[in-house]
Order: C-alpha cells, then sequence, then structure tokens
C-alpha cells in the first residue's frame, strides 16, 4: 500500500515570499507525506537525480519482518513517481529484526545505493547494502540478489553514510564494537559488485579509536584527490561527548596530514558536542554539522568548519563554529548541504517548542553568518500542526530549491515519509 496525502494545516516561520518560504509548486503548499502502510514510516536521508527526481530513503514496519528498508521515488512536483519499484516505493528484508536505511546514494548509470544496519541477525547487527536498479529493482549483479550483510565479527556493526566513488567502489562510515575500545569508527569499502575490497584497509575495512567508550562515524564525504573523511561523535571522552573527524588515504589508512595522525577531536567546551553530517567546500575546507548544549538553551544546532589539513577554521563563524537556538529544548542538526554559490544549508529538528517538535532549517553564509535573506532572520521553523515533526536529512536542488525529508505523526496513520520544498 502506498497513499500521498497532506496535513491540513502548517505554519513556516519565514519573512515574506521569498528564500525559505514553502514552494507552492511542490506537493501541496510544498509539502509531501507518504504512507507506505504501516504506523513507522520515517525517511532518513534524501538525493536528487540528474533528471530531478527525487529519491527518499528510510525504513517501513512489515508485521511479519519487523522494519524493512524502503525506498520513495518522486516527480520533481512531489507526486510519487509509479515508474519506480511497486507504485513508486521498493521495501527490502534484510532478515533482522529491524533493517534500518540511514543513507543513499546515486550512481551515474542511475543505480541507488542504500545502506543503513541490519538490526538482531544471527550475528547480531551487520552493516546492510542494497543496490536498486533505475527502475526500482533490487540489481542481482550486486551482492546477493541486490543485498550485502556485512558481519565485521562484533555483534555490532553499523553503517550511517554511503558514498560511490568514480571507479563505482562503495564506502560505507559507521561504528563497529571492540571489546577492549567500545565502539570504533568503521570505514568499509565495497567493489562495484558489492565485495570487500581487499585493496582498502584490513580486507576492506579500517577501524579507529578516538578514546571515547562509543565513537560512531556519521557521515562520509570523498575528496576529489580519493581521501575519505568521516565525521562523528566520541561519546564518554574525559570532556564528555567531542566531535570527531578523521581522514584517510585512498588504501584506506590514516592520513597523517590531518589533525594528530589522521583524526581531529573537537571540545567545544558543553560536554555534548556532536556532528552529524559533512560537506567538502571546493577549496579542501571541511564544515560539520550536528549540535552542541547551551547551559541556559539546551542543545543548539552547530557548525564548525576546519581548514584542509584539519584545524578550526578561525575565520569561519566565532572563531571556527557557529551555534543557533530554535528555541527548542533540544535544536539538533542532522543534515547539511551546500548551496549555489557557497552558502550552506542545514536541516534538523527543533525539540520541546510549545508547538512540540518542529522541522528546523537555517542557511548560513559561506563566512558562517546566519543568511538574513532566509526566513526570519536566517531560520526557518516548520510546524505542521502534528507535534512530531522531524527533518532528518538535506538536499539543495541545483535551482536553489531546498528538500528536507524526515517524518510527521498522522493520527491515523502513524509516523509517515515527511518532504518538504521550501524555496532558496
Amino acid at each position: 500500500m502506498l497513499a500521498m496525502a497532506s496535513c491540513s494545516s502548517s505554519h513556516s516561520t519565514s519573512a515574506g515570499a521569498g528564500a525559505g518560504t514553502l514552494d507552492p509548486g511542490f506537493g501541496s503548499g510544498g509539502k509531501v507525506t507518504t504512507d507506505l502502510g504501516s504506523r513507522d514510516d520515517r525517511a532518513r536521508a534524501v538525493a536528487v537525480q540528474q533528471d530531478g527526481k527525487i529519491v527518499a530513503v528510510g525504513t517501513t514496519r512489515d508485521p511479519g519482518q519487523g522494519d524493512n528498508f524502503a525506498v520513495v521515488r518522486y516527480e520533481t512536483d512531489g507526486k510519487v513517481d509509479t515508474t519506480f519499484g511497486d507504485g513508486g516505493r521498493a521495501a527490502t528484508d534484510f532478515g533482522g529484526k529491524a533493517d534500518i536505511a540511514n543513507a543513499v546514494a546515486l550512481q551515474q548509470d542511475g543505480k541507488i545505493v542504500a545502506a543503513g544496519t541490519s538490526h538482531g541477525t544471527d550475528t547480531g547487527d551487520n552493516i546492510a547494502l542494497a543496490r536498486y536498479t533505475a527502475d526500482g529493482k533490487l540489481d542481482t549483479g550486486f551482492g546477493d540478489g541486490g543485498k550485502v550483510s556485512t558481519d565485521l565479527g562484533t555483534k555490532a556493526d553499523h553503517a550511517n553514510a554511503v558514498a560511490v566513488e568514480p571507479d563505482g567502489k562503495i564506502v560505507v562510515a559507521g561504528s563497529a564494537h571492540d571489546p577492549a575500545q567500545g565502539d570504533n569508527f568503521v570505514v568499509v569499502r565495497y567493489t562495484s559488485d558489492g565485495k570487500l575490497d581487499p585493496a582498502f584497509g584490513e580486507n576492506g575495512k579500517v577501524s579507529t579509536d578516538f578514546g571515547g567508550k562509543a565513537d560512531a562515524a556519521n557521515a562520509l564525504v570523498l575528496q576529489p584527490d580519493g581521501k575519505v573523511v568521516a565525521a562523528g561523535t566520541s561519546h564518554g571522552t574525559d570532556t564528555g561527548d567531542n566531535i570527531a573527524l578523521a581522514r584517510y588515504t585512498a588504501d584506506g589508512k590514516l592520513d597523517t596530514a590531518f589533525g594528530n595522525g589522521g583524526k581531529v577531536s573537537t571540545d567545544l567546551g558543553t560536554k555534548a558536542d556532536h556532528a552529524n553530517a559533512v560537506v567538502l567546500e571546493s577549496d579542501g575546507k571541511i564544515v560539520v554539522a550536528g549540535s552542541t548544549q547551551d547551559p541556559g538553551q539546551g542543545d543548539n544546532f552547530v557548525l564548525v568548519r576546519y581548514t584542509a589539513d584539519g584545524k578550526q577554521d578561525t575565520a569561519f563563524g566565532e572563531k571556527g563554529k557557529v551555534s543557533t537556538d530554535f528555541g527548542g529544548k533540544a535544536d539538533i542538526a542532522h543534515g547539511l548541504a551546500l548551496a549555489p554559490g557557497g552558502a550552506l544549508v542545514v536541516a534538523g529538528t527543533s525539540s520541546g517548542t510549545a508547538t512540540g517538535d518542529n522541522v528546523a532549517v537555517a542557511r548560513y553564509t559561506a563566512d558562517g553568518k546566519l543568511d538574513t535573506g532566509f526566513g526570519s532572520g536566517g531560520k526557518v521553523s516548520t510546524d505542521l500542526g502534528t507535534k512530531a515533526d522531524h527533518g532528518d536529512a538535506v538536499a539543495v536542488q541545483p535551482d536553489g530549491k531546498i528538500l528536507v525529508a524526515g517524518s510527521t505523526a498522522d493520527p491515523v496513520q502513524g509516523d509517515e515519509f515527511l518532504l518538504l520544498r521550501y524555496q532558496g
């Protein structure tokens, strides 16, 4: 079952009818909700194809199988693309109790790679990948019938990000458990047909310890020179939770020209500094987005920019960082994208506001200031009237319009895929 509906009420805090307002040419007044037939449908990643069609991936629940990977494709105007998969969507079971797709990457040949975790298998939690043809079928030339499940032997192997290299190899980043160190960053590379790539790291993988009780890579970006940047959080260090980055050479070794032996750990002084997304700027600088804690405001959006060698870029924001409060008890940035002209677009959720949880979007100038030409002073908070509106990912179209994917709660149908498009 796949149905599309739109909430009847929404409020997007912004100024005028310009940048930051919901796009009336998309869905119903700028929003699209999609019911996949369960009460727990959530989009966690979004990408825009070369033809302008939109791919959202996440999860849907099957009563007999638990959570499955879900992929939905939309036309440029927000209608479900019924030429894709089964009436516009594809659902994939890996045999786990909860198969969660966290990331998506598009190949140049039009194929779609979804990555995440298959929880509760016979070997614990495994990294899971599925590749789909351009028309939404599992690609039988990839892995086992279009699927790959990777057990790294830890019983807690998770994938949170994915990217495709120019030669078609696939890189994922996440975490793997070490009995002595706790969870570590893990980066795994696959050949184009889904096999572990022996030319990368140790038999296709590399694990990196930051000294925290739980180190998890949440985001990934590829440099033009083939190096791989992973960003995330080192939890439970002596200074609390810190932003963590690692850069690897093309063959999977830590890049000693970056940070301290290939690693950077950033303590913003709050004991709760998290990175959930990363982009690479044209000059090689690296920007991460996530959250930082303010004693008076709770968690706020945070952006931190680094030079190409891993130092905080003091020319950005305030000594390399910028923090933004949306008024919620917890304002968490989950997605980050570059806009035309070098602007930075961040999307996430403002939780615990007077109207519940709202989708939150901010746009910043290239030097880290809120862009006052966007929304209200650079910010937009969108309430769809459900008290549970969540932004989990963002993409910027070539025309500058902004797509946010996540979920919204319907009182009858439960959580549904949510897409919002804003004027750029």
